[in-house]
């Protein structure tokens, strides 16, 4: 007994498993030395540590701002299904690990059993007590039984450690992909509530807009009354006093909308969510971009799609581990009794000391057809990587473009703004002179009303472009 135990522990430690096919290496990604835009270049970071995200809101030194992100990461309920997501797959990864270890378990039961039997009696036998040689009985039978369950596979081929990287390496990406919808969430508050920001800008220029087109409006009429003016210039002031204001009412509509918006990812009913007007201002701030090989470090979503290969790749050698046999070793001790004054004695004591080995002879190919499974899909993980890589450039190259071409046009359209502004202001002195009819009037208030918007969008466009920068590059740099 004692030899037959020794042997059996022997075996289950002693025992290593090998790993099956090729060894794992991170793809290769088409990384570009520089930038095509302008940009400063900063030292690439070193730092492979997942969840590189910092505070980045910071930057734009808006205490409103740095509130609703807060609240954000408090309530947001796709960040709690992101974290949620992340216990789930280490829990599996738990699972999977449970299996390199032996299982016991312990499974106590009482059967009582009576049925009718008949015994193949030898010659001899009174004739009375078995007819033919046959005696049929009625047996009760009781069965106390108190096994210790042992079992455990040994992992000769790394099949169990394969499955169990797998699940690692995909808690490991579920990991990143929290980082990413924590930087998906915070990047899109801000864009969400500078773009309110501008409508609250547009909104206070266009209400100044129609006090100065009542006044117009106000002046046109009196002139036409008193012959000076004709009916045109009065439909005229009146039409263009009607577009802004309908204008006013449609961004002040748009401006709640994206109230809502907010409202919703800062987890909160949007009837219960107001913010204070705060028109959009300043100008935004530089973001250095950096190396383009760092972008590998600082993506959370490139990140997880390199640990997703990793996950498939385990599963090859768990595939290829399938063509080989496979050895469970089992063990029970306990008592076992069909009568209950014994149960629990040592005469009653129990013990099964066991091996089972399966060796696939046939399968109809099953076996190929997975390893063909694993193959193509560690290749398709190794393409979405890289493909990842390829959006992630493309990103940062086009976020870079627009500040680098969206700061250039913006001088040049402060400069028409103004002078659609002083337009403006010198037709309505000339038409209050009488110099002029009111389409000089109309003429230039429609252009700088037209400057005005152009103007509002291009400041908003460099935010979002700048928001953009800084989720292209991974909320870090």
């Amino acid at each position: 007994m004692k030899r037959q135990i020794f042997c059996f522990l022997t075996t289950a430690l002693i025992s290593a498993s090998c790993q099956l096919g090729p060894a794992y290496q991170t793809p290769e990604a088409p990384i570009p030395e520089t930038w095509k835009a302008a940009v400063a270049e900063v030292p690439e970071t070193d730092s492979k540590e997942p969840c590189q995200l910092k505070y980045w809101w910071e930057v734009f030194d808006d205490d409103a701002l740095n509130q609703l992100e807060i609240e954000a990461l408090n309530n947001n309920r796709d960040l709690y299904i992101a974290i949620e997501r992340v216990i789930e797959a280490r829990a599996l990864a738990g699972v999977q690990r449970a299996d390199l270890f032996p299982q016991v378990n312990l499974n106590p039961s009482y059967t009582e059993s009576e049925m009718l039997i008949k015994f193949f009696l030898p010659p001899g036998f009174p004739e009375t007590l078995a007819p033919n040689g046959i005696a049929p009985f009625r047996v009760h039978q009781y069965q106390y039984v108190l096994p210790l369950n042992f079992s455990y596979e040994i992992d000769l081929w790394g099949k169990l450690k394969g499955k169990y990287n797998s699940a690692v390496f995909s808690a490991e990406a579920q990991a990143e992909a929290l980082c990413s919808t924590l930087l998906s969430v915070t990047t899109d508050i801000a864009s969400n509530y500078f773009l309110m920001r501008s409508y609250d800008e547009q909104i206070i220029l266009q209400q100044q807009l129609v006090e100065e087109l009542q006044k117009a409006h106000r002046i046109a009429t009196a002139r036409y009354e008193k012959g000076i003016a004709n009916t045109f210039e009065v439909m005229q002031s009146s039409i263009q006093l009607l577009g802004i204001e309908s204008t006013l009412l449609d961004n002040l509509r748009l401006r709640r909308l994206q109230e809502n918006r907010i409202a919703v990812l800062l987890g909160l009913p949007p009837s219960e969510f107001t913010l204070p007007s705060n028109p959009l201002s300043g100008e935004p701030p530089t973001i250095p971009a950096g190396l383009p090989a760092s972008i590998l470090t600082q993506r959370p979503d490139i990140r997880e799609a390199e640990r997703q290969n990793a996950s498939e790749h385990a599963l090859i050698g768990v595939a290829y581990a399938s063509y080989l046999p496979s050895l469970q070793l089992t063990a029970t001790v306990g008592f076992l009794s069909p009568d209950y004054k014994d149960f629990l004695k040592w005469i009653s004591r129990l013990w099964i000391l066991g091996a089972n080995a399966n060796q696939t002879i046939f399968d109809g190919g099953r076996n190929d057809e997975n390893v063909d499974v694993s193959w193509s899909r560690f290749r398709q993980a190794t393409n979405r990587y890289q493909q990842t890589v390829l959006t992630a450039l493309r990103e940062v190259e086009d976020a870079l473009t627009n500040l680098e071409l969206q700061a250039q046009q913006d001088k040049i359209l402060s400069l028409q703004f103004q002078a659609a502004k002083s337009s403006a202001n010198l037709s309505q002195s000339r038409y209050k002179s009488g110099l002029v009819n009111y389409i000089e009037v109309a003429t230039a208030l429609q252009s700088y009303i037209d400057t005005e918007i152009n103007y509002v969008s291009l400041k908003t466009a460099r935010f979002l472009s700048t928001v953009q920068l800084i989720k292209a590059l991974g909320g870090s740099w």
